[in-house]
């Protein structure tokens, strides 16, 4: 049996979250090691999921496309990241527990871009690289995991071309923040796909994207298997997928905000009515 169902972004985002949470490797990574969430839309979500409870997920973020553009959420308005160790919440930020790490401990780890060949791609307006900077190298050397949960939204063509071009010192002028990317070609990409397959044990396609009237951004899957497993998976859709709502805006003013960008230091009169 065959079926075909639309996600919008957000419900992208709560499916890629229910998938994470269900991964036998993170379960036991949040057990009995450490497990860490870096900040990020999706990764929101997983918070949630893992926490059984509701966050301020607009503020799980730093660098962010928001309102056309791209931007950086400033210090004092995110959520505090959320690391587990051996089940419980730790108060720290990530960094401080790098050195701790040991095989079997996992970091969740937001993405930009994705492409057919598993490529990911992480933009960065830190000139010291961001969460990518301080835990990408580290984790290599160490053979540790990191797994990438991005929306089938974010396909792009290649992220290796896109990581050729861009970088806070090499743009002349943009709309909105100075970014460049990073090119991962060794990660763990998560995607609506995989988190149907391992739900479900059923095929999963990327079908068709877009929309609009709400529904810009969305991407459309159909699954195959057999009837019993289909079904479950549509009705899961229906149940606890379709209608979440999509994430509210949090933005810094630009009046106050750090980041090299194109509106740095505007009052909200000064900007254009999209940013307003």
């Amino acid at each position: 049996m065959q079926a075909l169902f639309t996600l919008t972004p957000a419900e992208s985002k709560r499916l890629i979250a229910k998938g994470i949470a269900a991964l036998p490797e993170v379960r036991q990574a949040k057990k009995n090691g450490y497990l860490l969430i870096g900040r990020g839309s999706t990764n929101a979500y997983i918070v949630e999921e893992l926490l059984g409870k509701r966050i301020k997920k607009e503020g799980y973020v730093a660098g962010q496309v928001i309102k056309g553009v791209f931007c950086v959420l400033g210090p004092e308005e995110r959520t505090k990241p959320v690391i587990f160790h051996k089940g419980e919440v730790l108060s720290v930020e990530p960094n401080t527990v790098l050195d701790k790490l040991a095989p079997g401990d996992i970091l969740l780890k937001g993405a930009n871009a994705v492409d057919a060949q598993g490529n990911v791609g992480v933009a960065m307006a830190s000139p010291a690289g961001g969460t990518m900077g301080q835990f990408y190298m580290a984790m290599k050397a160490r053979g540790l995991e990191i797994i990438y949960p991005v929306g089938l939204e974010k396909l792009i063509p290649s992220v290796e071309l896109a990581a050729q071009y861009a970088g806070t010192m090499t743009l002349g002028r943009t709309i909105g923040a100075k970014v460049g990317m990073a090119c991962v070609a060794d990660g763990r990409v998560f995607t609506e796909v995989d988190a149907i397959e391992d739900i479900f044990d059923i095929a999963a396609v990327h079908f068709a994207s877009g929309g609009w009237g709400g529904a810009e951004g969305c991407v459309t899957i159909v699954v195959e298997g057999p009837d019993a497993q289909v079904n479950k998976c549509m009705t899961f859709m229906e149940e606890k997928i379709k209608g979440e709502p999509p994430l509210p805006a949090a933005k810094t003013p630009c009046k106050t905000c750090f980041i090299p960008c194109s509106f740095q230091g505007k009052d909200v009169k000064d900007l254009p009515a999209y940013l307003q």
